[in-house]
């Protein structure tokens, strides 16, 4: 007759087996080496011009202060690495209105990919987008990050390359 405890202690050290060899198969994906071989990206990477879209809730709007309104935007961003700068022109749709923006500013982007655009906007508040270059540079995965108390609530979209 066999012992039961044998049998559940065999299927223990198998799993134990099993778990130690899988974290140790993980290993090579966190090590410094593997980090290395990521891309690495530069203001180069983002450059000519992008279809822009976004989705956001703000502040107040034309109607309903100061209540949270819906809004969204499309437009075009063209980048310039060569002057670390942008050119945006926008159709904005916000609390049933549409505005027409247009913004000249800065951009910088670091070896990760992330890229912060900065600007003036008419009323002189700084307004700021942070962002992600995604499949080669073909999208560009962003939110806007102003500065608190500004009237954007959450805002955020995708640019893609034309």
């Amino acid at each position: 007759m066999k012992d039961p405890s044998i049998t559940k202690n065999r299927t223990r050290v198998a799993l134990l087996l099993v778990l130690a060899a899988s974290i140790i198969s993980l290993g090579p994906a966190f090590s410094a080496s593997a980090r290395a071989s990521l891309p690495t990206y530069s203001i180069n990477d983002v450059s000519g011009t992008y279809v822009y879209h976004g989705q956001s809730w703000a502040l107040g709007g034309t109607k309903n202060k100061p209540q949270s309104v819906p809004g969204s935007g499309v437009g075009l961003v063209t980048y310039r690495p060569e002057t670390g700068t942008f050119h945006i022109e926008l159709v904005v749709r916000l609390d049933g209105t549409n505005f027409y923006p247009v913004h000249d500013g800065t951009y910088t982007v670091d070896a990760t990919g992330h890229e912060t655009m900065t600007w003036l906007s008419g009323s002189g508040v700084v307004r700021q987008i942070d962002f992600y270059i995604v499949n080669g540079g073909a999208e560009l995965k962003w939110i806007e990050t102003d500065p608190a108390n500004t009237d954007e609530l959450s805002t955020s979209g995708t640019m893609t390359k034309q």
